[in-house]
C-alpha cells in the first residue's frame, strides 16, 4: 500500500466538516503527508441567483462567491498550518458535491479523502441521501467519514474481515493510520445450508454439529489471516468470531467495545456496480456512531 501523501478534505463549513479538517490535520502530521487540499463545493445555480440580487452578471457573482470561499478556507488552512505544520491548498467548485469531491480526488490524485458525516443542509440529506453515502459509492480512493470531533489519535480500531484481499487492504490501512491503536478483528460467519437443513427435517443434533464445525473453521481461518499480517505480533489485538448478519453484528460489536474507528473494505468496481454501495458497508456507515474508513480493494 502506497504512502498517504495527499489528503483531500471536503469543507462546507458545517461542524462535521470542521471536525473532518481537524482529523485530517492530525493524520497528515502523523503520516508526514505533503499537502491537504481543502475543497468546498457551491451549488451550480448559485452565481445566477446571486447575480439577480447584486444586479450583476453570473460571472461577476461567481468571482464574489469564489473570493469569499477562498477567504473562509484560508482560516481553516491557517489553523492547520499553525497546529500541525501542514501546507494546504484551497479549491472551490460549483456543482453536485458528491461528483465534485470524487472528481477532485481523481485529479490530485488523493491518497485519502476525508468528509463529515452530515453537511450543512441536514434536512436535504434526509430526503436526497447523505453526501457521504453517495461519495462512498463512487469514489476510487480510501474514504474517511468523520462522525465525532478528534481529541486524540485513534486508540481502538474495529476491522471486520472476510479473509479476502479486500480485507487485507483494510487491515493495512488500519495499521497505517492508527499505529498505536488496539485492533479488534471481527469475522462474521453464516452457515449457508443450516436453514435448508432444518426445513428438510434433518435432526437438530446434526444441524448443531454442522454449525459448530463452521464456527471452528471460521476461527481457524481468522487465526491464519492474522498470522499473515506484518506487524501483527507487535500490536495489541483481539479476535472474535460471531454468527449472524454482518451489518448488524458489526454495529452491535461496536456498541459493546466502543472503537473510535471502524475500517471496512470495499471492492473496486466499475460500471453500474459502482452506483451501489455494499449493503454491509452502507448499514455500518448509517448506523455506527464512530468514524468509518472505507478502503478500496482490488478491482474485480
Amino acid at each position: 500500500m502506497r504512502d498517504i501523501k495527499s489528503i483531500l478534505v471536503a469543507i462546507d463549513f458545517s461542524q462535521f466538516s470542521r471536525w473532518a479538517g481537524k482529523r485530517a490535520g492530525m493524520l497528515a502530521a502523523l503520516l508526514e503527508s505533503d499537502t491537504i487540499d481543502l475543497l468546498t463545493v457551491k451549488e451550480a445555480g448559485l452565481p445566477d441567483t446571486l447575480a439577480l440580487v447584486l444586479k450583476s452578471t453570473p460571472g461577476a457573482a461567481e468571482v464574489v462567491l469564489v473570493e469569499r470561499a477562498i477567504r473562509e478556507l484560508g482560516l481553516i488552512s491557517a489553523h492547520l498550518q499553525d497546529n500541525h505544520g501542514i501546507r494546504c491548498t484551497r479549491t472551490v467548485r460549483f456543482g453536485r458535491p458528491e461528483k465534485e469531491i470524487v472528481a477532485r480526488a481523481d485529479e490530485l490524485p488523493a491518497d485519502l479523502t476525508v468528509i463529515g458525516e452530515h453537511g450543512g443542509h441536514f434536512l436535504t440529506s434526509i430526503f436526497l441521501g447523505n453526501t457521504a453515502d453517495k461519495v462512498a459509492r463512487m469514489i476510487k480512493t480510501p474514504l474517511l467519514v468523520i462522525k465525532k470531533e478528534a481529541i486524540t489519535s485513534y486508540r481502538r480500531v474495529l476491522v471486520p474481515v472476510d479473509f479476502s484481499e479486500n480485507s487485507r487492504s483494510a487491515v493495512q490501512m488500519a495499521l497505517k493510520i492508527a499505529p498505536e491503536a488496539k485492533i479488534d478483528f471481527l469475522h462474521v460467519f453464516d452457515v449457508v445450508l443450516e436453514e435448508q437443513m432444518q426445513l428438510a427435517g434433518i435432526g437438530n443434533n446434526l444441524v448443531h454439529d454442522y454449525h459448530v464445525k463452521a464456527e471452528e473453521d471460521a476461527r481457524r481461518d481468522l487465526n491464519q489471516f492474522i498470522a499473515g499480517i506484518p506487524e501483527g505480533d507487535n500490536r495489541a489485538i483481539t479476535r472474535e468470531v460471531v454468527f449472524g448478519y454482518p451489518g448488524h453484528v458489526i454495529c452491535d460489536h461496536a456498541e459493546l467495545t466502543r472503537p473510535d474507528l471502524i475500517v471496512l473494505g470495499k471492492h473496486g468496481k466499475s460500471g453500474l456496480e459502482e452506483l451501489l454501495l455494499g449493503s454491509v458497508s452502507r448499514h455500518v456507515l448509517e448506523q455506527s456512531s464512530c468514524d468509518v474508513l472505507i478502503t478500496i480493494g482490488p478491482r474485480r
